[in-house]
C-alpha cells in the first residue's frame, strides 16, 4: 500500500467522523441531537430542534463533506 493511499484512507476516516449535527448544536446552544428530536444527528432532526439555519447548515457540511473525499478520488487518480 503506498503512501498517498494510506493518507487518503486517514483523511475520509477523519472526516468521516465528524459530526456536523452535533458541531453546529454546539454553535447554536441548541440540545444535543442524539439525545433529542428523533435522536439522529442529521439535518431533518436538526430542523426539528433548531430550525432552518442550522439545519442547512448541517446539510451543506454534510454534502461538503462528500464533495471534499469526491474531489480527493478524482485527484488522485488523475495522479496515478
Amino acid at each position: 500500500m503506498s503512501a498517498m493511499v494510506l493518507i487518503m484512507i486517514i483523511c475520509a476516516y477523519l472526516l468521516g467522523s465528524v459530526s456536523s449535527a452535533v458541531l453546529i448544536c454546539r454553535i447554536f446552544k441548541l440540545p444535543d441531537p442524539r439525545t433529542s428530536g428523533s435522536n439522529n444527528p442529521g439535518a431533518t432532526n436538526v430542523l426539528r430542534i433548531g430550525g432552518k439555519l442550522p439545519a442547512f447548515l448541517v446539510l451543506f457540511c454534510d454534502m461538503a463533506k462528500g464533495i471534499i473525499r469526491f474531489g480527493q478520488v478524482t485527484f488522485s487518480i488523475s495522479i496515478l
